[in-house]
């Protein structure tokens, strides 16, 4: 039999993104963790991660490590953060999205601003991260097998260097990837949605001298290859000037995507001339729109893209599931913590499905218009003729493909509308919407976001379990003792003038409830008079009428 190891808070199978960002975030709230990650820990692994966007980005900075991510980027510097959409690398330029995946400047309305740097760096960021927090055991080169649950925890099976062991933990979360074992084979889940969306293919390649083909743009982020061979295919930096990434979505009929040689003579046909390039590793992979009918299964959880599966046109993939850690790290640590109730983990499901519906949806319209649908003949006739039509693609491409860049609605629209931990009221909101952003403060939704005078974010000011945003003069002290007899974390903030009065045209209420997540929980003009229903309601110990009226 297995030796048991001592017990843990939660074991967590899969080191990728996700799984490192929910052991950070339960560190940081003092809980412990062990993640198991199949991987060795100098294996290499080219995910096709790249972005990590603005609301990811604002969770890296609750974490300590937006700023690190920048320092880790690999990229050249020589290469623009921006969208280019040529004919062929030496060929003609059709459109042009300057800074689409990062910006200099701040931004009003978010804490931080997109990164764009590929998988090597963010999982370096976050490894970093995890090694400087003792509460994360971190176990490379070990595998989750099983489990077996009970009412009181979780056995955790795991097949590691040191051989077969139990682990015992209070909850498992699986973020074991796309081909998650544990969601299919032990739990015997199966998604849903739209599967087989796009047969698609990513190689990873050295060519030093492909930046010396460069003719039709800057070198930028992502070049999308729009041409008379319709082929949908793209290139992304991903070290210095000398490593890509080739990638292409639908593949054509005629492509074995596991072919390299035939891969690379589409490559070649895409930049204009042939070069010398050596493939690293690659082949196909299935484009699917698709996810878990629900994500928790008494004391086992999915994460990330054992939840959900979302077609890479738009960069939502690891972005999603950076979400998903940090909603379920604070609602694991108040289990752990003894603060929490048992609605708790069924909001998780219910919070984070809407908000993959919501993105899934948007990414499916950006698979579904691209080369082969946006080019016209004569696209690469020289002179006149050619420019009229490029014009005409251009505007095409500014009409039907902007969003997939500048899609800030499914970065910071999204909204737990359908949870049962928070507290609606009756005030109108901005229909949600994929492409803008418009902020709102209704419960549920992404709480606002304003600097305030002092140059610090809103964001700043916000602690581990909730924050109080008082704007107006109401009494808090009956809300500050409920909390301290439960045990829930509480934070009050009271900004000074003016930062208050920008802030109410903002809230629309004297008085927000936030979670540390950023979501609304609560807002009204006065505490409720029975503030422990409230926070009944928020830590998840019982549910609340429907409606509010404030």
């Amino acid at each position: 039999m297995a030796p048991v190891e001592a017990p843990t808070s939660v074991a967590i199978a899969g080191g990728g993104p996700v799984g490192m960002a929910l052991a950070i975030d339960l560190a940081q709230r003092g809980v412990a963790s062990v993640v198991f990650e199949s991987r060795a820990e100098a294996d290499r692994f080219s995910a096709r991660t790249n972005m990590t966007n603005v609301r990811s980005m604002e969770h890296f900075r609750r974490w300590g490590i937006a700023d690190a991510l920048r320092e880790n980027d690999p990229v050249s510097p020589r290469i623009q953060r921006d969208v280019a959409f040529v004919t062929r690398l030496n060929g003609h330029l059709i459109q042009h999205f300057p800074r689409a995946y990062e910006w200099s400047e701040r931004l009003a309305i978010a804490s931080e601003v997109a990164e764009w740097a590929p998988n090597e760096a963010i999982e370096k960021t976050l490894r970093a991260r995890a090694a400087e927090l003792p509460l994360i055991d971190v176990r490379f080169g070990h595998e989750v097998e099983s489990f077996e649950q009970d009412d009181d925890g979780v056995t955790v099976h795991v097949t590691g260097t040191d051989g077969p062991r139990a682990f015992r933990s209070d909850y498992l979360v699986a973020a074991d990837g796309s081909r998650s074992r544990l969601r299919s084979r032990i739990l015997n889940v199966r998604m849903e949605g739209k599967p087989n969306l796009a047969r698609s293919f990513l190689w990873h390649l050295r060519a030093p001298g492909l930046a010396e083909h460069w003719k039709a743009s800057p070198m930028v982020s992502m070049t999308l290859f729009y041409n008379e061979d319709r082929h949908c295919d793209s290139l992304v930096p991903q070290s210095g000037e000398d490593q890509w990434a080739y990638f292409c979505s639908p593949v054509p009929d005629h492509i074995d995507g596991d072919d390299w040689e035939a891969c690379r003579d589409m490559l070649f046909r895409a930049v204009g001339v042939e070069f010398e390039v050596e493939p690293l590793e690659g082949g196909t992979f299935i484009t699917h729109s698709m996810q878990a009918p629900r994500y928790d299964f008494g004391r086992v959880l999915l994460a990330g893209d054992a939840a959900h599966l979302v077609s890479p046109m738009g960069g939502f993939g690891m972005n999603i599931g950076i979400g998903d850690a940090a909603d379920l790290g604070w609602k694991l640590a108040a289990l752990v913590q003894g603060w929490g109730g048992p609605l708790l983990l069924a909001s998780y499901s219910i919070e984070r499905g809407e908000a993959a519906r919501f993105i899934l949806d948007g990414c499916e319209r950006n698979q579904a218009v691209g080369a082969s649908e946006l080019v016209r003949d004569g696209i690469e006739d020289p002179g006149p003729p050619g420019d009229a039509v490029r014009a005409q693609v251009a505007e095409d491409i500014q009409v039907q493909k902007a969003r997939q860049f500048k899609r800030m609605g499914g970065q910071l629209g999204y909204r737990y509308s359908s949870s049962p931990i928070i507290v609606r009221d009756d005030l109108e909101q901005p229909a949600a919407d994929f492409e803008d952003y418009v902020p709102s403060a209704a419960p549920g939704n992404r709480a606002p976001h304003h600097w305030l005078k002092d140059g610090s974010s809103l964001y700043d000011h916000i602690g581990q379990g909730f924050t109080l945003l008082v704007l107006d003069a109401i009494e808090t002290e009956p809300l500050r003792r409920a909390t301290a007899a439960r045990g829930v974390p509480l934070d009050v903030v009271t900004p000074g003038e003016p930062d208050r009065a920008a802030l109410y045209d903002l809230y629309l209420a004297p008085a927000t409830l936030v979670r540390s997540d950023h979501h609304v929980a609560w807002r009204g003009h006065a505490l409720p008079e029975d503030v422990d229903r409230l926070l009944d309601v928020v830590t998840g110990s019982s549910a609340w009428p429907a409606t509010v009226t404030r």
